[in-house]
């Protein structure tokens, strides 16, 4: 068993490229197949061994959503409120997550979620693989089709290691289609250089400039993950998930439809 671990799961953006959709509810709690998008990932990080708390930082607007998610679900999910109202108010992922190490045990490693994104790979798998690199933070990769695709995310340039030795956040010209996906493996130490990228004016928005940061001052490794993948970050995209989870709960049906009747039920 490794160290102990804290999931985190970070919800408080506002969805605005999705609108009307995410006007007056969450991205993660829009219908995904028979659930929604929270629910197929919980399934996910409930599949994730000894884990000692689970936290899904929101803002203040949607606070209210998530607790009537968890209440109906009969969740063990921590919600943790930023305060946060506006767009323009947000903290950002990186100082949300600040605030769910503050609230989690302070010796947890961290294994780090973002809401919008769905990876049918295995966590466990991932989490493995990134515990071997331990103290150094991870980073779950994987290639996209194109260089165009890739000026859309932050992109990773490894060595025949598994090192990442140079990240680009959003670069105009993508020297490779590795991108890096909202999902990080933070060993404890990395909590004290998320407070020294902060106190040097580094921003709290979007993860990949502290990677950018972090990979400039000690190892970071990327893991390559399996499965399919979604970034809901458009309604195209939510579209096509919505398509692929309708086909697989179509499939599930049939397979269950095709099993012999238990000797119970005959």
């Amino acid at each position: 068993m490794g160290p102990s671990l804290s999931v985190v799961l970070l919800a408080a953006g506002y969805g605005t490229r999705l609108y009307p959709l995410t006007k007056d509810r969450p991205k993660a709690l829009l219908p995904l197949g028979d659930d929604t998008i929270l629910d197929t990932i919980m399934q996910a990080v409930e599949a994730v061994p000894n884990v000692s708390r689970t936290i899904l930082v929101t803002n203040h607007q949607f606070a209210g959503h998530f607790r009537h998610w968890q209440a109906r679900r009969s969740s063990s999910v921590e919600i943790l409120d930023d305060g946060t109202e506006t767009p323009e108010s947000r903290l950002g992922a990186i100082r949300d997550l600040q605030r769910a190490w503050e609230r989690g045990a302070a010796a947890d490693d961290v294994l780090v979620l973002g809401t919008d994104n769905l990876l049918t790979g295995s966590l466990t798998e991932v989490l493995r693989a990134a515990r071997l690199r331990r103290p150094a933070a991870t980073v779950a990769v994987r290639e996209v089709a194109t260089l165009k695709e890739a000026r859309q995310f932050g992109v990773a340039e490894t060595d025949p290691d598994g090192r990442i030795i140079r990240w680009w956040e959003k670069p105009r010209r993508p020297p490779c289609r590795t991108i890096g996906l909202c999902l990080y493996y933070f060993p404890n130490p990395i909590r004290q250089q998320i407070q020294a990228y902060l106190a040097q004016g580094g921003l709290g928005d979007a993860p990949g400039q502290f990677l950018e940061w972090l990979v400039a001052r000690q190892p970071v490794y990327a893991v390559m993950t399996q499965g399919v993948w979604f970034d809901i970050g458009s309604q195209e995209a939510y579209r096509q998930a919505v398509r692929y989870w309708k086909k697989q709960d179509k499939k599930e049906r049939s397979r269950s439809c095709a099993r012999p009747s238990s000797p119970l039920n005959r």
